[in-house]
């Protein structure tokens, strides 16, 4: 193996910032593996918090802006109460989260003051009300308010979700790790096994080491709380043992913040190096904290390359979905003559199966009562195809983060460690420990005599 050495300005300012290859997670995340995983994992989501909704709610459930209330009322100061609404726990969230998502892209594009006025510009404005990181800290309150009003469907959704997506997340990386450093594409068989492979033990794991020594400590904290409460000999034990209580504060805090930090790059190391969880997580939180501009700015620079293709792809889509329900739609209504509708209403057929908003729905429910029995296998098919599209855009959101995290976690590697860029574990480089030596076959030919040379 050749010496590494950490890239520096003698070798060319473009090289040392990253840029290059930053510009290459466009590549990555288009690939055909990584965008059916990302698909799959999507829908096994979407079926998973459905079905807890349905098991969850099955009569009351909460009002569409819950999570808007509880932020009100929080930033206020106002006892919060939540009253019954309509919608699943889910449901909510997940639109939430969405709006935060979208609008952390479009308040990141720059110069999309640019379009003001034109319905380019209106659209981005109406979806970016707020600054990236006000959109930032939207995402964290939708878990917050998960967390603290909904604490055993956090729980159960959690552990789902995080068990679909260290499968689905991980394989995502090992494909973007090999490509990138090896410029070899795997399979999606070859990026699930391997994670299949290390799932508890490096994948699911990682993300939970942090949480789960804050939550020993906070127990840690709680029990001395309530040996404070005990008159005299409380105030004697726990009031002189008070400063362990800030350490342990102290230490919560960098756990938490390590993994709001470098919890994207557990995946990523485990990916690569193929690693356990201890030493994922590890390396998720020191790289970070050791190059802390260098992390800020790959972050920043990989958020505003998001955003920017993102809004190709968003309307990209749109546009090819705008396409084909124009001109099917005029062959359902030609000329305007064959339109139909109910209580006066005129609509063409395929407007009535497929209703439109714009960008931001590409995709509504029809109105089933303005809709004929013959007609519900075709409006469900239309559904699902339209569906699948739009799956497929937001799998490729998912496919251009994991594979962004593994980009940046390899160049803060070289950053810190001077490990090569092209460095990555290769299974067929490491033979299994297990198989022992393999004695090779006898031949029959003779010996060969050994002569020393003077």
């Amino acid at each position: 193996m050749t010496p590494t050495r950490i890239a520096t300005s003698n070798d060319g300012w473009l090289e040392a910032s990253g840029l290059p290859h930053l510009f290459r997670i466009l590549g990555l995340a288009v690939h055909p593996a990584k965008l059916g995983i990302g698909l799959a994992a999507i829908v096994l989501t979407l079926l998973y918090g459905g079905l807890l909704d349905w098991v969850w709610s099955p009569a009351d459930g909460v009002p569409a802006d819950a999570i808007e209330r509880y932020i009100l009322a929080r930033d206020t100061r106002i006892p919060y109460v939540e009253g019954d609404g309509e919608l699943g726990i889910f449901h909510v969230w997940r639109e939430h989260e969405g709006r935060s998502l979208q609008g952390l892209l479009w308040s990141s594009l720059p110069g999309a003051s640019v379009a003001s006025g034109t319905p380019l510009g209106s659209y981005v404005e109406a979806q970016s009300r707020y600054q990236p990181l006000r959109n930032l800290v939207g995402l964290f309150d939708g878990v917050l308010w998960l967390l603290r009003e909904h604490f055993f469907f956090f729980l159960i959704f959690s552990l789902g979700a995080l068990a679909i997506w260290a499968l689905a997340g991980g394989a995502i990386c090992r494909i973007a790790a090999v490509q990138f450093a090896r410029d070899e594409k795997l399979t999606m068989q070859q990026g699930v096994r391997f994670v299949r492979e290390r799932f508890l033990g490096g994948f699911f794991l990682a993300p939970c080491i942090p949480l789960a020594l804050a939550a020993l400590i906070a127990l840690m904290l709680i029990l001395g709380g309530l040996l404070l409460r005990l008159p005299i000999l409380g105030d004697l034990i726990a009031g002189a043992a008070f400063f362990l209580a800030l350490i342990g504060g102290f230490i919560v805090a960098l756990l938490l913040i390590g993994l709001a930090v470098g919890g994207s790059l557990f995946w990523p190391a485990a990916a690569t190096e193929a690693s356990d969880a201890f030493d994922s997580f590890s390396r998720g939180l020191s790289y970070p904290l050791t190059k802390p501009w260098k992390a800020i700015w790959y972050a920043v620079v990989a958020l505003v390359f998001a955003a920017v293709c993102w809004l190709f792809v968003n309307l990209i889509t749109f546009f090819g979905l705008s396409v084909t329900r124009t001109v099917v739609g005029f062959g359902t209504a030609p000329f305007g003559w064959l339109k139909r509708g109910t209580d006066g209403a005129t609509v063409n057929k395929l407007e009535l199966l497929w209703p439109m908003r714009g960008p931001e729905a590409l995709y509504d429910w029809p109105v089933w009562s303005m809709v004929e029995w013959y007609e519900v296998p075709s409006a469900l098919f239309i559904g699902l195809y339209v569906m699948i599209v739009v799956g497929l855009m937001w799998s490729f959101l998912a496919s251009f983060y994991f594979s962004g995290s593994t980009v940046i976690y390899i160049l803060l590697r070289r950053d810190v460690d001077g490990t090569d860029i092209e460095e990555v574990f290769l299974e067929e480089e490491h033979p299994d420990p297990q198989q022992g030596f393999q004695p090779q076959p006898a031949s029959n030919a003779p010996a060969t005599p050994l002569t020393i040379q003077p």
